[in-house]
């Protein structure tokens, strides 16, 4: 679903140069990679570039890849206004000190006409964990900043994130310079806990199919666990 929604936003130039931001081991650079493009790899943890390097350089590609050590707040050391495309996914956005900076950096290292596709995680799917947590203060603080931890048993992982709902990921986006080009759940139909649906192939590819097209209703995107957004910088540089 990740490629399938990537694609239709990929330069047509093979020769414009990419980010995959908060790259983390370059799952998705790698895919960039593959399809030809020259793909700068950044993230914040030294381990996990170096990690994406390996595997870039066992797949005899390192001739079109950069990488780079870096704060999503703090871009300095990108040149402004040099990509096409940047990716940031895996909600990296979210897990920056500050989201609308983190997003500003990100707008001038674009070219005009630029596009990214972020993801980010979607505040209206912890209410339920909130709900089993019984105390309707922590509920109401979570609601008014949507800071909390990874959700997860743990702790170790529990790192801070930011979460947003889907029009705050518009107003977010919207301020920071970009025009929100499409927003979709990821994934409407939590299909991880029936996974017994997924099995036969055919099958597999009507439940892709349905989850493709309620994706994008904007009635069925607070189901998701996630938000997946696309986002161009305006034809003219600020």
């Amino acid at each position: 679903l990740t490629w399938a929604y990537l694609k239709p936003h990929l330069p047509r130039d093979l020769a414009t140069p990419v980010l995959d931001l908060g790259c983390g081991t370059g799952k998705w650079g790698l895919k960039l990679l593959h399809a030809g493009f020259h793909v700068t790899f950044v993230d914040i943890a030294g381990a996990m570039v170096e990690r994406a390097r390996k595997k870039v350089g066992d797949a005899g590609l390192l001739a079109r890849a950069e990488f780079l050590r870096a704060d999503l707040v703090d871009l300095g050391e990108i040149p402004k206004g040099h990509f096409g495309f940047a990716a940031a996914l895996g909600d990296p956005i979210g897990c920056a000190t500050s989201p609308p900076k983190a997003l500003k950096e990100i707008h001038r290292r674009l070219t005009a006409d630029g596009v990214l596709v972020a993801t980010f995680d979607n505040k209206l799917a912890a209410l339920d964990h909130y709900l089993r947590e019984g105390d309707p203060q922590t509920l109401r603080r979570f609601l008014r900043t949507g800071k909390t931890h990874w959700l997860t048993q743990d702790a170790e992982e529990r790192f801070d994130i930011h979460t947003f709902t889907p029009r705050e990921v518009a107003k977010l986006c919207a301020a920071a310079g970009f025009a929100v080009v499409e927003l979709r759940g990821k994934t409407v139909l939590d299909l991880r806990k029936h996974r017994t649906l997924l099995t036969d192939p055919a099958v597999r590819r009507e439940w892709q199919r349905i989850e493709q097209d309620v994706s994008r209703d904007p009635d069925a995107i607070g189901r998701a666990g996630h938000l997946q957004v696309v986002a161009r910088k305006p034809g003219t540089d600020a």
